[in-house]
């Protein structure tokens, strides 16, 4: 009688061992189904972050000379006759729009690692024109000291007319190597934070796809 006991009990216990194992399965299967793909987990981190819907992924500083129609009009509103060429240095900042998510592709490989990353096409805001650095050179004839610090003087009034100018010699710079290889690093160092952050794991391995300029 024992010997049946034991037995009786030993089937109950293999009956409950699958009753849970099956249960947990189950449990890992709904699981898994319900975690987010790296391309939701990517929606939801953007939406976590500050209210932008612009990522900036490189800040340049670069040197830029203006039109010779801004330089033209500059000259009216001095009321001067002569041939100059304007310079100046401005802060460039270049950003990737994130505003729609789905123009990112997330690629994410847990077993190597990797994750890959394609971005939409990247553009500029206007540059910030440091106006202390602009310089005026004359073409042939020299102008008067007084004439030049006028000159330099109205320029630094007409910034954001001279932003404008130089907006397009700073969309222009997207394609430069360095330019691009600059906000291809920023890229890589905002993936891996998203990656250790939403994906849980730090990538070994992060390959950066950024989209041509249009």
């Amino acid at each position: 009688m024992k010997s049946k006991k034991t037995s009786v009990a030993v089937h109950q216990l293999v009956y409950v061992a699958l009753a849970l194992a099956l249960f947990a399965g189950t449990l890992i299967g709904i699981s898994i189904r319900q975690r987010p793909s790296p391309a939701q987990q990517f929606t939801l981190y953007v939406q976590n972050l500050e209210p932008t819907s612009r990522l900036v992924v490189l800040n340049s500083i670069q040197k830029y000379e203006a039109s010779k129609e801004f330089t033209a009009r500059l000259l009216a509103i001095v009321n001067v006759r002569a041939a100059i060429e304007l310079t100046a240095w401005a802060d460039v900042h270049y950003y990737v729009d994130f505003s729609d998510p789905a123009a990112w592709t997330i690629q994410s490989d847990r077993k190597t690692r990797t994750l890959t990353l394609k971005a939409p096409p990247p553009a500029c805001f206007p540059p910030a024109v440091k106006t202390e650095t602009i310089e005026i050179k004359t073409k042939g004839a020299n102008l008067v000291t007084n004439t030049l610090f006028r000159l330099k003087e109205e320029a630094a009034k007409m910034q954001a007319e001279l932003s404008q100018d130089l907006m397009g010699k700073a969309q222009a710079a997207i394609d430069n190597p360095e330019i691009r290889a600059g906000m291809e690093k920023g890229l890589e160092q905002f993936a891996r934070a998203f990656c250790t952050s939403a994906l849980g794991y730090t990538p070994n391995t992060v390959e950066i796809q950024l989209g041509a300029r249009q």
